[in-house]
Parts: structure tokens; sequence; C-alpha cells
């Protein structure tokens, strides 16, 4: 079964009833806790995922680590899935639903990767040419990635732009591979 194609046909579901509820941004803010509850507990992710333990356990669990952070209707939705068991999607249902709403909002992530971390300039100059770019609001992730040796790499959507050394480096050595030292007749 398809994990992206079921996660998104119920976090789309679940976002509709949160338009139609008004509660968009409720649903939100628990969908980013959800997510975030789920990477940083391995425990958690495993229970969803296990097939020994029985749903009464899972509701119970979900119950007393939710209950009181997330909205009735988010808490709700997450009780449904667990009594369909559909549990095991749920990570991936919570970050359909933060990538709905970004959409919903006009919010583009962006990754910006170098070997140090941008300083205030280079994040304002890199938010501004990004939103003139894409008519978006620009939600700007950095990450330092020590082999780009110098420059910086973009992601965004399913593009990229790579403005990297290491690039340059690669691109430098491709070249050199393809020219022929060999000289026929010698």
């Amino acid at each position: 079964m398809n994990v992206s194609l079921v996660a998104e046909r119920y976090a789309k579901a679940l976002f509709e009833l949160a338009l139609e509820k008004s509660l968009v941004e409720e649903v939100y803010l628990d969908s980013l806790l959800i997510t975030k509850t789920c990477e940083e507990s391995k425990e958690l992710r495993l229970l969803l995922k296990s097939p020994i333990i029985g749903a009464g356990k899972k509701l119970a669990i979900l119950q007393e680590i939710f209950s009181k952070n997330i909205n009735k209707l988010t808490l709700t939705y997450l009780l449904i899935m667990v009594r369909k068991n559909r549990e095991s999607f749920i990570p991936a249902i919570a970050t359909q639903l933060v990538d709905l709403y970004q959409t919903y909002r006009n919010i583009l992530t962006v990754h910006f990767k170098s070997p140090v971390l941008p300083d205030e300039e280079t994040r304002k100059m890199v938010l501004e040419l990004m939103g003139k770019f894409t008519d978006s609001t620009v939600d700007l992730k950095a990450e330092v990635d020590q082999s780009l040796i110098g420059g910086f790499v973009l992601n965004w959507k399913d593009l990229q732009y790579d403005a990297s050394i290491r690039r340059e480096i690669d691109n430098m050595r491709i070249a050199i591979a393809k020219i022929n030292l060999y000289k026929k007749g010698f």
C-alpha cells in the first residue's frame, strides 16, 4: 500500500473538515505537534506500527499523550484512525496536513544548505529573492553541510539551485575527463 497516497487522502479529508468547522489553524498546530512528537519519540513510532499491541492500548496511550494538547477534532480523528487500523499512517498524515496548510496559506519551505549557518543579512536576501521569484511567503530552513566546501544549495518543492564549490569541482572533473590526451599517429 502506497503510504503517501493513503496519507494524502486522510490528510485532505481532515483538512476539508477543518475548513468546514473553521479550525484550520488549530488542526495545523496539532499536526505540527504530532509530527514533532513522532519524530522525537521512537517508542511512539514503534507503538503505532506494532501489530502486537491492541487497538485499545493504542487508544489509551494516544489519549494520554495528546488529549490535553490538541483540539478535540484532531484527537477524534486520531482515535478513528486507530479504530480503522490506520494508526501506522498517523505521522505521514500529520506531515501531509502541514504541507496542505502551507499550500493553503501560500507558504513555501526553502531548504538552504551551506558549510556555515547564514548570517542575518544573507537570510534576509534569500527570503526576499525567493519571495519575489515564487510569489510566496518563504519559510527558510538553514542546514549546515560541510561537504559543499563553499557556496550554497537551495531546495524548494522539486527544484534545486546549486551554487556550491563542490558542484564546480565536479563539473571541472567531468570536463577534464572528456579531454582526450591520446593522439593517434605518434
